[in-house]
Parts: structure tokens; sequence; C-alpha cells
């Protein structure tokens, strides 16, 4: 048997039923009276009370994070009882202590198998393993083959352009990596982390998702899905992989300001949902969800298409009984593209989370077995990586294993060398989505004003991924078995070929985005 994969960082294992047995965040957040950060939403959307700081000072706090145009602040206290202290103003809706955010990609541990395809009917193909790639590790790419983009497939057309930016929010990116640093917009890169200031990637995680985006065609490593857009990275995460929501919400609403073309987002969570969707009421007890609500309008707002990972555990996300009150990925909000993964037969890869409403399209994630969990090495051909994906590693990470791969740019073993990793998950299947969104802008967005003008407004780029995204049938039979180890060990696909709750409206296809109107 194969061995199995194992996250690298700390994964958020079965959130919504663990969450009864767990302390409150107010609870494991500063019961040892530590300075902790805090979330606070006002009842108003958008300014801030012109007391503020007058009334966050009372309650023991300092605000160290404003957001006016949500209605927001982050503040810092080491008050116990600051969350009822500061809700006794009338104009404070809710406050709680800054829910975590992590990853939610899965490291791989070696070579293993692919998830099972065995589609039904009316399921369109895919792109093939024999199509020519520019770069030296371009065998390896069998994702970007699946979405062809290639240089048989989209790169003959269109490779994206630099004035689309893509914004990937994670563990930064390493500035130094040759397949990051000739498209990465240094000025406009930014940490929300405070105690990690600089973009540098000390993780792994960033390098390897804004690679996949945009990594360049130079001879050297790998290539991306758009090769020549402008990325921006967006530090959101420290080194173990772990933020807070605030410094999302940060992230998204910079995105607004700048009007970046998309973010990228591969970060899970667990927060309380609102009762109701719109925030205006007080029947909601997380300024987290209620931020992150607002910040996602506010970027839908000024043009920003917000593209994330649905997570790695076989969850069905739209079973209500368990996850009805509970959001635990960013593409569970309302104006996200959620993105489930497949392996390298197209199947549903064996870990991702699914659900009707709640996958929009589905993209290459990698996949290290099969759902039996039988070994089939055989199946992904001469690929090193045992149907993971290959992307960028960073330089600076803590985590450099002995199956990841150096490339020197020199003859044989001649420096400078670069670091390549493999990896599966639905983080990886994100920016593989957002490179294709990043070529459908290219292709067709109005570039004939300034720079900070939206290039192409968000529901027509979702429109025509989905549009031109390969149909992909359930499975026969529709129940397959994901891990025998997970708290869903099985899953269950309904819906069309033209929908489903494990794809979608289908695999994303660089080709077809890009030729859409021709046809």
């Amino acid at each position: 048997m194969s061995t199995p994969s194992k996250p690298l960082l700390r994964a958020i294992v079965a959130p919504a039923l663990a969450a009864a047995c767990a302390l409150s965040a107010t609870e494991a957040g500063a019961a040892n009276g530590t300075t902790k950060l805090w979330a606070v939403a006002f009842k108003q959307s958008s300014g801030l009370p012109a007391n503020v700081d007058r009334m966050v000072a009372r309650a023991g706090g300092t605000i160290v994070v404003r957001l006016p145009e949500i209605g927001g602040i982050g503040v810092e206290s080491s008050n116990l009882s600051f969350a009822n202290d500061v809700m006794l103003n009338s104009s404070v809706m809710v406050a709680d202590v800054a829910v975590e955010v992590t990853l939610t990609e899965r490291r791989a541990a070696g070579a293993g198998n692919h998830g099972n395809g065995n589609h039904g009917g009316d399921t369109m193909s895919t792109g093939s393993d024999d199509q020519r790639m520019p770069d030296p590790l371009g065998f390896e790419q069998w994702d970007k083959k699946r979405m062809n983009a290639s240089l048989d497939g989209s790169y003959a057309v269109q490779r994206g352009r630099k004035k689309v930016r893509v914004f990937v929010i994670d563990t930064g990116a390493d500035a130094n990596h040759i397949d990051v640093a000739p498209n990465l917009d240094l000025a406009a890169s930014i940490s929300f982390v405070p105690h990690e200031p600089t973009i540098q990637d000390y993780n792994g995680h960033g390098t390897w998702t804004i690679s996949a985006v945009g990594a360049p065609i130079n001879g050297v490593g790998i290539s991306g899905v758009a090769p020549n857009v402008t990325l921006v990275a967006g530090k959101v995460l420290d080194s173990t992989g772990s933020g807070t929501t605030l410094g999302i919400v940060q992230s998204l609403m910079y995105a607004g300001r700048e009007r970046f073309d998309i973010v990228s987002a591969s970060l899970a969570t667990d927060i309380p949902k609102c009762k109701t969707r719109r925030t205006t009421t007080q029947d909601c007890d997380s300024p987290d969800y209620i931020l992150l609500d607002r910040a996602t309008q506010f970027a839908r707002a000024n043009g920003v298409l917000l593209v994330g990972a649905l997570g790695n555990e076989g969850f069905d996300l739209a079973n209500r009984r368990i996850f009805g009150d509970r959001l635990v990925t960013l593409a569970g909000l309302e104006g996200w593209v959620g993105v489930s993964a497949t392996g390298y037969d197209d199947g549903k890869a064996y870990y991702s989370n699914y659900g009707t409403g709640v996958v929009d399209v589905a993209a290459p994630g990698g996949s290290n077995r099969d759902y039996s969990g039988v070994p089939d090495s055989a199946e992904c051909g001469e690929h090193r990586g045992g149907c993971n994906i290959i992307g960028a590693w960073s330089s600076t990470s803590s985590d450099i294993s002995e199956n990841d791969v150096e490339q020197c740019t020199g003859p044989g073993e001649t420096p400078p060398c670069y670091l390549y990793a493999y990896l599966e998950g639905t983080s990886m299947a994100t920016p593989n989505a957002a490179g294709v969104a990043a070529l459908i802008i290219s292709q067709y967005g109005d570039f004939s004003h300034r720079r900070n003008e939206v290039h192409m407004w968000p529901t027509q780029v979702e429109s025509i991924l989905e549009i031109t995204a390969n149909n992909q049938a359930c499975p026969t039979p529709n129940t397959v078995t994901q891990n025998p180890d997970f708290e869903f060990p099985t899953a269950t696909c309904m819906g069309s070929a033209r929908y489903n709750n494990f794809f979608g409206h289908g695999i994303v296809d660089a080709l077809r985005a890009v030729t859409f109107h021709d046809r």
C-alpha cells in the first residue's frame, strides 16, 4: 500500500463536529489574560463611531486595525471581558477574539496513486499528456495539460496581460525564486502578519500557489497557467501556516481598494454563520463572519473575482445538519468561486470537499491514491510526483522534503538552483482555476482605460469560467470511497454532467476559455 500523504501543517479536522466540545474563541483566546487580537463589528456597515477610540480604551483595548469602509476594527486587549465590555456601547453589533485561519494544502509524502475517474456518460474530455510544455519540468505538469494550458493549447492564443493582477493571499512568496520573481510586483505585495512584516515565504505554500497561477516561461522549472500576468503576494499566514480572519479581511479590503482583478485564496477556518445572511441586525454572534462577508462584498463591488479552495476533509459542505451554522472555508461565502480538486484521471480527488451549491468549478489538485487506496502507480505514467502536482517551493521554507526537486540554471548542478515540490489539495486546484480566470480577463477585458479601473466584472468572468469548463458526469456507481480514515469515508455524487456536487460546472479549461467568443 502506498504511503499516505500527510498535512504539512495542522489541518482543521472535522471542525463542525468538534465545535461543540471545544472552548469558545473568547474562552480559548483570552483564558490566560495575555494580550489577544479581537474583532469588533459595528451595526453600521460603513464608517466608524466618532468616539471609537475612547470607547475601546474604556473597555481596555487599543485599536490596531481600522476598517471604516465596512464598519469594523481590530483591537488588542488583555481584558478577559473585553467583548462584553465593548458591547455595552449601543453602536457595537458583536465582538470576539479573532478566529484562526489555516491552510488547505496536503503535503505529498511520496509517490502514490490518483483519484478514481470511472465517469458516466456526457463527460467532456480534458487535455492529454502528449501536449508540449515550454519549460524543463513541464513534462511533470499533467495538471496544466488537463486544462489545455500548454504550447498546443492556450499558450498559443493567450498567455496573460501584464495589466492583469492576481493577488494570491497565502504565506507570502519567495521573492528570489526564478519562477516567481519575474512576474512578482514587489511594490504592491504586502504582509498582514504583524510578526512577519516582509512578504518572504518561510513556509513554502504561498510560493507554490503563486507559481501555479503565473510562473513565467523562462527555460527553467515550470510554467504557470497565465505566465505573463502580474502576480501580487499578500501574506496573511505566517511560517506555521496560521493567521486570523482580520488579516484576511484586511487583504480583501486592500484588493478592493487596489482593484486587483483576482484574489486566489487556499485557506480554511471555522466560524459561526449569522442566522440571517445580511449583517444589519444583531442576530449574529460572530464578528469574523460579519467582517468577512462585508469585505467580500466590498471586493466584488470593486471588480475583484474571488476564487477559494473548498478544503480537504472529504466533507459534503452542503450538509445543513453539520455545516448549516458553520463556515469552514472562505469559498462558502456568497460571492466566492468555490473550487473542488480532481486527480490525474479527472475523478474527484479522494480528499476534496464537495457540495451542491458550494462547488462552482473543479480543477486539477493532485491525488496520490485512488478511492480504495490500492496502489497502481503505473496509472501516472512517468510522473515522478505519483499523481501529485509540481510547483515552486521557497528556499526559506522550514519544510524541505527529500522528495522536493532542485533544478539549477547552469549545466549539471551549476548554481543558482531552485526548489520545486509535489503537493496535492484544493489549495493546488484553486490557483489553477484562478489562472484560467486571469486568461479570461486578459482575452476579453477592457484595457482602454486607466490602471485602477475594472477590466472585467466578476460576474462576466465567472460566467465564462463555468460555461467553458469541461462537464464531468458523476462516477458509476455514484457513491465512492474517499478514505477509510475520514470522518465520512464515502461520498455520493448527485446531479447531471452539466452540474453536480463533485465537479460543479466541470473542470476548468484554459483553451476553451480564451477561444469562447470564437465559437
